[in-house]
């Protein structure tokens, strides 16, 4: 049985196209992106994609990727006609160029069409050297790191299975707070605007969860180390009112260790300005002995 071959070519904006004419028929494009597989074929260098049906072998080259989603309804994201995946925030990336992506069913990920990205970036808003989603629901911002992350930094994210009120996503009133460690400087830090969850007086943030921001990404610097310290002291000093709406820089570094005893630094300053600090601070973290961490943990 002879195979016939077709080559198809994709758009940016998820236009399929055979011989410069789209191929627009529903049921015809769905079949399509459900056969969809990478292929080895070293004869079609260029059509690095191919979806066969029966004899016919449809090679595909994308102008970026093989997946294109074109708009999110009920927290799905679309593409081809009607076939979508779950929409999650932590699996979305940005290029060098500034174009949106998610995880896609083949090619790793999907492009996102200008419309779509539009879309979302209005609740997209600067989290440090990186970007973030902004849920205007929860107040909580999911980070979307750059494709390709430089050396020596790691992006410490909300870990599913964690209560911590810090940084865990099973407790419902967490910040939900991501973390960068540099491996260059040592150094953990986190963004923040507040918002009104953590309103004290005067439009300025309660100095508790100033205390919080700091406790946790101190002990961030630990766990990123794989030491389990639980804090045993921990010495605030309040420079300046921590005003909400507004974007802060916390970050956090190990001044030294002996033997269990992790003593710890803290800042918090504003984003915009580093040299305005909010508060500072001294901690001791106790490192617990492995037998009793099962009790603790």
């Amino acid at each position: 049985m002879s195979t016939r071959e077709y080559f198809y070519d994709l758009s940016d904006r998820g236009i399929l196209s055979l011989n410069g004419l789209e191929q627009d028929d529903p049921w015809f494009v769905d079949f399509f992106y459900r056969r969809l597989a990478p292929t080895a074929n070293p004869m079609f260098p260029d059509y690095p994609f191919v979806s066969r049906c029966g004899d016919e072998m449809n090679y595909v080259k994308p102008a970026d990727t093989p997946i294109v989603f074109t708009r999110m309804e009920q927290g799905r994201l679309f593409y081809g006609i009607s076939l979508s995946v779950p929409f999650n925030a932590a699996s979305l990336v940005y290029s060098p160029d500034g174009v949106l992506y998610h995880a896609a069913p083949v090619g790793e990920r999907g492009r996102l069409v200008p419309a779509l990205a539009t879309e979302l970036g209005c609740h997209i808003e600067h989290w440090g050297p990186m970007y973030a989603l902004h849920d205007p629901s929860t107040g909580v911002a999911t980070v979307i790191p750059p494709m390709t992350i430089p050396d020596g930094l790691h992006l410490l994210r909300p870990k599913e299975d964690n209560m911590c009120v810090g940084c865990g996503m099973a407790n419902p009133w967490s910040l939900r707070l991501s973390f960068v460690f540099d491996e260059g400087d040592g150094v953990v830090r986190t963004w923040l605007a507040p918002n009104e969850r953590m309103n004290g007086a005067m439009e300025t943030v309660h100095g508790g969860f100033v205390s919080l921001l700091l406790d946790e990404t101190m002990g961030k610097s630990l766990s990123v180390r794989g030491i389990k310290a639980p804090t045993a002291q921990l010495n605030v000093r309040f420079r300046a009112p921590m005003m909400m709406h507004v974007q802060h820089e916390i970050r956090s570094w190990i001044e030294r260790i002996d033997g269990r005893k992790n003593f710890l630094k803290g800042v918090i300053c504003r984003a915009d300005d580093p040299d305005r600090v909010v508060a500072e601070a001294d901690a001791l973290f106790i490192t617990v002995r492995p037998e009793s961490i099962p009790q603790i943990v």
